[in-house]
């Protein structure tokens, strides 16, 4: 079978390509968001289900792009650290999140130890585990703290309508007035026009939802605050669009098709729910 490069494909080609993806991925919103949004109204005890959920999915997909094993003991480790990260948050309160830290990677160091009886051989291996559970499972435990606060359902749409609101901006404008390249090392597509349409897209949502809600602040702060989480957001994706070109991936996983992984469409949400929240309270 003979094989062709990317410029030996005709546009007609590469546009029929592209509409079944498009259609993947509006049949995957069609059903993800208003799932989301039961969640996130609902609240507990599902959004503590689903945070677990995505956690545990998560950490399996950082690990598996960074080559560690399944069976290995730092994924076990980092597992049992996601887990009691999730259990204290869930069952017990924020204040345990310092406590959790230092006894998860106590944990995870005895473990190893125990499992290796050679403690210099496991010093990498349990520093990306715990890496790897902390990046993703601290920032998704503080979204089940978020939405207990006595407004936290205002609170989490602000932060989803707000960051969703950046990454469309970001996205249409790059498209339209893109020149200059934001990281062309890490993300070729990503353009300084594009950052800038996706703060002022996250600061006109993050401002609105706001007077929707009545969310307190005034609305300089929230205007402030908005265009914060669009850049956050923005160094999120960034750190796992680099990530994936430093192992060679094109998506963190298939779980969600037209999407990738869960890894994929968290990037730009992880770190802004703790900021959300350290805000909020």
């Amino acid at each position: 079978m003979q094989s062709r490069d990317n410029d030996s494909i005709s546009g007609d080609e590469r546009n029929a390509r592209r509409i079944p993806n498009l259609l993947l991925r509006i049949l995957t919103a069609a059903v993800g968001l208003p799932a989301l949004f039961a969640v996130v109204w609902l609240g507990d005890p599902l959004i503590s289900i689903a945070a677990s959920i995505a956690a545990v999915t998560g950490v399996l997909e950082f690990y598996f792009l960074i080559g560690m094993r399944w069976r290995s003991p730092a994924t076990l480790a980092g597992l049992i650290f996601t887990a009691l990260f999730l259990a204290g948050v869930i069952f017990l309160d924020a204040v345990v999140l310092p406590v959790l830290a230092v006894a998860s990677v106590a944990l995870c160091l005895g473990i190893l130890y125990l499992k290796q009886r050679q403690p210099l051989s496991f010093v990498g291996p349990v520093m990306w585990g715990g890496l790897g559970a902390f990046l993703i499972t601290w920032p998704l435990a503080h979204l089940v703290l978020l939405r207990d606060l006595s407004e936290g359902r205002d609170w989490v749409f602000y932060t989803l309508a707000t960051v969703f609101a950046a990454d469309s901006g970001a996205y249409f404008i790059g498209k339209a007035f893109g020149q200059r390249k934001l990281a062309p090392r890490i993300s070729p597509n990503k353009t300084m026009e594009g950052a800038g349409g996706g703060i002022a897209a996250a600061v006109i949502s993050g401002t609105v939802v706001h007077s929707l809600t009545g969310l307190p602040g005034t609305l300089a702060a929230i205007a402030a605050l908005s265009a914060v989480i669009a850049l956050v957001s923005m160094a999120g994706d960034l750190a796992e669009s680099y990530l994936k070109r430093r192992v060679g991936a094109k998506e963190s996983g298939k779980l969600m098709p037209g999407h990738g992984g869960v890894l994929d469409r968290l990037d730009s949400v992880v770190f802004t729910v703790p900021l959300v929240y350290y805000y909020a309270t």
